[in-house]
């Protein structure tokens, strides 16, 4: 039956670049980034991965710009100059490649072929390079709690929320977090990014319980981007803490009361990053998307449905900031899309005292 399906030219392929060899069970090439990539003419260090859970014998690579796929291994040299390995190696399920310099000629698919076990199996980075590269405006960090506002003080042992931002570049900026100097990477968010005219803004979340040691020390956001003079830009925030080491009996601060407001109709914004064709997005691809609830007191909560079905997996916690007219929460969700996703139905209900509403996203998938 199965050699009779390949005769005929039928290949069963599971969206993701799973491909299922005859008589095997199905792997799966992942690919980092997922699907689809947009970069500048003249960016440096573009890194390319494909991964799988098993051991690799070999793995070929084609990259448009080059002339004739080539293995990728760290035991050989890329025959193509600015072009070197990049991951963990064919024994840890890892075959990638950097490119140095990103050219026009590199514009098209990047295809990596994996052998596993004498079957072979591709995975597929779509790479889309954009024009001259545009220098985002400087990151900025946005803070959500445990903050004295006037003095810039932390509360020792409670978790603050931050949000660093870097808006209108092309392309996205790549953020990264640092404590004087020291690169972090626990409890650091995913990057969302939201693209209009040919311009990019992506924000980061960074979550930290403060300590006694963090006192005076400087956490920083760093915006990477081609088009900054030195590759970076970055934002520091000195960590100051509340004084709470004495005897003296601390003046309690009483908030004053405020009568509750129903936040406005929850908004859904959809990060551009997912491949869209005509309204529908790539099944196999990660959908994320971000729902807003804004100018509440207290702030709402969240509840995410498929249809009728609440979503547990995939959630960041709710960010929520506060000014003059009430509680902003923004919270996201990362979804893996599945061709059996289309004509479903992502709802976020936005609870609330005063009343509960909703917004809904119709999925179509390509």
């Amino acid at each position: 039956m199965c050699s009779k399906q390949v005769q005929n030219g039928v290949i069963w392929a599971i969206v993701g670049a799973t491909l299922l060899a005859c008589g095997a069970a199905a792997i799966q090439v992942v690919t980092e980034p997922a699907g689809k990539v947009t970069v500048a003419e003249g960016q440096r260090n573009v890194n390319l991965l494909c991964l799988v859970e098993e051991p690799i014998d070999f793995c070929i690579v084609k990259l448009p710009g080059a002339p004739a796929p080539f293995a990728a291994s760290d035991k050989l040299p890329a025959p193509v100059e600015g072009i070197k390995f990049y991951g963990l190696g064919w024994s840890k399920g890892s075959c990638g490649i950097t490119i140095d310099t990103i050219k026009a000629s590199h514009d098209g698919a990047f295809e990596c072929t994996v052998s596993v076990r004498g079957q072979t199996y591709k995975g597929t980075i779509d790479i889309n390079v954009s024009g001259e590269a545009v220098a985002p405006e400087p990151p900025k960090i946005e803070l959500a709690s445990n903050v004295d506002a006037p003095n810039g003080e932390f509360e020792f042992g409670k978790k603050v929320v931050l949000k660093c931002t870097s808006r209108e570049g092309w392309p996205a900026a790549k953020l990264s977090w640092y404590l004087d100097g020291v690169r972090l990477t626990d409890d650091v968010g995913g990057e969302f990014v939201e693209t209009a005219n040919r311009r990019a803004s992506v924000q980061q979340i960074y979550r930290r319980a403060i300590a006694v040691e963090d006192h005076k020390k400087q956490l920083t956001c760093r915006a990477e981007h081609p088009a900054y003079e030195g590759g970076f830009q970055e934002t520091s925030l000195p960590i100051k803490l509340k004084k709470v080491y004495t005897n003296d009996k601390q003046e309690v601060k009483k908030e004053a009361f405020t009568a509750p407001v129903k936040p406005r109709a929850p908004q859904i914004i959809v990060s551009s990053e997912v491949a869209e064709r005509d309204g529908a997005f790539k099944a196999g691809s990660n959908l994320v998307v971000q729902c807003i609830s804004k100018d509440g007191n207290p702030p709402a909560g969240f509840l995410w449905f498929l249809n009728d079905q609440l979503i547990y997996e995939g959630l960041s916690a709710p960010y929520v900031s506060r000014n003059f007219r009430g509680n902003t929460v923004q919270q996201t969700l990362t979804y893996p899309l599945k061709a059996a996703d289309n004509g479903k139905t992502l709802i976020c209900k936005a609870r609330h005292p005063e009343g509960s509403e909703e917004t809904r996203l119709p999925i179509r998938t390509f």
